[in-house]
């Protein structure tokens, strides 16, 4: 049953983030997102930060029309869960709020642009 209400767009975008638990260290990673969408966001990585953490992420994204250059989207949120059943896939989604300066533009983008998947 899908629970999910907004559709998700596949976009592989590389992803530096932050982590940390209410009294943790902070922890620094990175990785690659799988999708995205106005909520929440799937990011492809070995460096699993823990469940409920929060976490900070700048997503680069890709140029997403023929002119201009790739734009940066910052968001941050929580960890909702993780995935690390085999090596390969290894991953992390979390809710995100992104913050407004580029995030209407760029996701608007995406839904003109992008396929749901």
């Amino acid at each position: 049953m899908e629970l999910r209400k907004q559709k998700r767009y596949k976009l592989s975008a590389p992803v530096l983030f932050m982590s940390a638990l209410h009294d943790g260290e902070p922890q620094s990673g990175r990785g690659i997102t799988r999708d995205i969408n106005t909520f929440g966001v799937y990011v492809i990585t070995d460096a699993l930060p823990p469940v409920g953490a929060r976490v900070q992420m700048e997503i680069a994204l890709p140029k997403l029309t023929d002119t201009g250059s790739g734009m940066q989207l910052t968001c941050e949120g929580v960890v909702l869960r993780c995935e690390s059943d085999d090596a390969t896939k290894r991953g992390f989604a979390a809710s995100a709020q992104f913050y407004p300066e580029m995030a209407d533009v760029v996701l608007s983008q995406l839904k003109v642009s992008g396929k749901p998947i």
